[in-house]
């Protein structure tokens, strides 16, 4: 075996070693993340000029309802005479925006059951979008599984942290994990954002470690 031969073959064994299944699920999130970005620009879009046509139907605030409603094409009461040209434009931009959407579900669903093989536990705690995201913010699953709870609880907050620190402004209470159902629906928002961060900081270490 020459040199070159040999270079390859431990730059294989290395990109091997070092390769981690979670760090699939962060690009996954990436990707999701962009997609969401995309069509929330391509729908403000869509909805500037429907307005021309439809400016009723174009203030629909429920982006799903919006885009149904889009697909009929009805001629609102007041609206500027569009041609065919016109009215095809919107149609392939509309078209465009389910493509991303059905994209961003595929890529949610892979990212699902990638999870459900790499982390159960933590998926089932604080559901796949979250789930994912504190793994992107912490870095790898391993970085999740040792930090505290009390970190966990204000992952994605790292804004407001640094005001606090540096200004003296209120601390926060919650980062990404705000979202899950159980905090945005409770009452006492701190203490139940400390009970959810514990338990996903006990889920995710079962995940991690149950194979060590």
């Amino acid at each position: 075996m020459n040199l070159r031969e040999l270079n390859l073959k431990e730059t294989k064994e290395d990109l091997i070693n070092s390769f981690r299944k979670d760090t699939l699920i962060i690009h996954t999130i990436h990707t999701v993340d962009i997609l969401n970005s995309s069509m929330n620009k391509l729908i403000a879009n869509l909805r500037e000029r429907y307005s021309y046509y439809n400016i009723k139907d174009s203030k629909i605030p429920d982006s799903e309802l919006f885009l149904k409603e889009v697909e009929k094409f009805n001629e609102g009461a007041l609206s500027v005479k569009l041609g065919k040209r016109d009215l095809k434009s919107m149609s392939e931009l509309l078209n465009e925006i389910n493509s991303l959407k059905n994209l961003k579900e595929s890529q949610r669903r892979y990212m699902e059951n990638m999870m459900k093989e790499v982390c159960p536990n933590l998926l089932e705690t604080a559901g796949d979008i979250i789930g994912a995201k504190l793994i992107e913010l912490g870095g790898s699953l391993k970085n999740l599984a040792e930090m505290p709870s009390s970190k966990i609880q204000v992952l994605g907050a790292e804004k407001a942290l640094f005001r606090h620190l540096i200004k003296k402004a209120k601390a926060p209470k919650f980062g990404v994990i705000f979202n899950h159902e159980s905090i945005s629906k409770a009452e006492n928002k701190g203490k139940a954002a400390r009970q959810l961060a514990s338990k996903i900081s006990i889920a995710v270490k079962k995940d991690y470690f149950k194979n060590k």
